[in-house]
């Protein structure tokens, strides 16, 4: 997977910054720094630093003071450097990495009590999704059996799940769940344990798939094999310090036999874009996780997205964004 050649009409001439704040259908806003470049033939590339908080290692606040201190770009906070990597592959002819499909399917985000999600569910299936991801935070870990059976009976068995616990389990109820769901369509359980140490010793045991997900922000690549036998690799650029680190990641998880799951933090069109068209050229084809894009009521684009059919095609370019909607750092 390596990197497409810059012409040199592609190099960035001109580099500007913009903040902006988008209302979510959850409430509150969303924030984030949008980078413009624009190279001496006119052409313009965007990225979007939008570190999520709770989870970036910093905060909009950091990622401000970088800018206006004139950091080298080398000390730049890591959704600074994915917006970075982002503005540059846009700004190219034919983007920084070679596509190797066309089109790739997505995952439904589904959160909530027992009834939102089986709700939920059933509005993405009719939509024509069939890879479900489920944070099972607000529902009991017992009733998942029960949940899985009732989407399945929904879809008519034509359905995939992903289970996120968010590092909330501890490893004897993760293989009591993983025992009881074990029958069903799981591709993987997104980073069960709370004590991650203990995360090779479930791969081995588990008759469920793991996924790794902050473990990838706590290890290098070179130490991936420790985790040999992990099915998905859930790639975070905004959180991972940008598209190179987890071209990294996807190329030792892919001599592993793991399969890389590019996943979004919230972030606006701008960063969903970049991050469906990095998702087009990894080795192996897996639903990606944009569908965070869904929670933003507005966004920084003047024509949104069209991902209601639960497909990101490489065919469609990045729409214009609205300058109405951004205030210049």
């Amino acid at each position: 997977m390596k990197p497409l050649a810059c012409a040199e009409e592609d190099w960035p001439k001109e580099m500007n910054f913009f903040r902006y704040a988008l209302p979510m259908t959850t409430g509150g806003a969303r924030e984030g720094i949008l980078l413009r470049l624009e190279n001496s033939q006119g052409a313009v590339g965007w990225g979007d630093a939008a570190p999520l908080p709770g989870w970036s290692t910093e905060t909009l606040d950091d990622v401000v003071a970088s800018i206006r201190a004139g950091e080298r770009e080398a000390q730049w906070p890591s959704s600074l450097l994915c917006a970075m990597e982002s503005a540059k592959c846009s700004l190219m002819k034919y983007g920084a990495w070679e596509a190797r499909r066309g089109r790739v399917p997505l995952n439904a985000l589904l959160d909530g009590s027992f009834q939102n999600i089986l709700e939920g569910a059933g509005s993405a299936l009719a939509r024509g999704c069939r890879f479900l991801k489920i944070k099972v935070a607000g529902i009991f870990p017992e009733d998942l059996p029960s949940l899985l059976l009732e989407i399945s009976v929904l879809a008519n068995g034509r359905c995939r799940f992903r289970i996120d616990p968010n590092r909330a389990w501890e490893f004897d109820l993760t293989l009591r769940v993983a025992e009881a769901i074990k029958a069903f369509p799981v591709d993987y359980l997104e980073e069960p344990l709370r004590d991650f140490s203990f995360l090779p010793e479930l791969i081995k045991k588990c008759p469920v798939g793991i996924a790794l997900d902050e473990t990838l922000r706590e290890i290098s690549p070179s130490k991936l094999s420790a985790f040999k036998g992990a099915s998905a690799l859930v790639l975070k650029p905004t959180l991972m310090g940008g598209f190179k680190v987890c071209v990294d990641f996807a190329e030792a998880g892919a001599a592993l036999g793991m399969v890389s799951v590019v996943s979004a933090c919230y972030e606006s069109g701008v960063g969903i874009h970049a991050l469906g068209r990095f998702a087009l050229a990894l080795p192996f084809e897996a639903a990606v996780g944009l569908d965070t894009y869904s929670r933003l009521e507005e966004d920084v684009l003047c024509e949104r997205l069209d991902l209601g059919d639960f497909i990101f095609s490489g065919e469609h370019r990045l729409p214009d964004v609205d300058i109405s909607k951004l205030h210049p750092l």
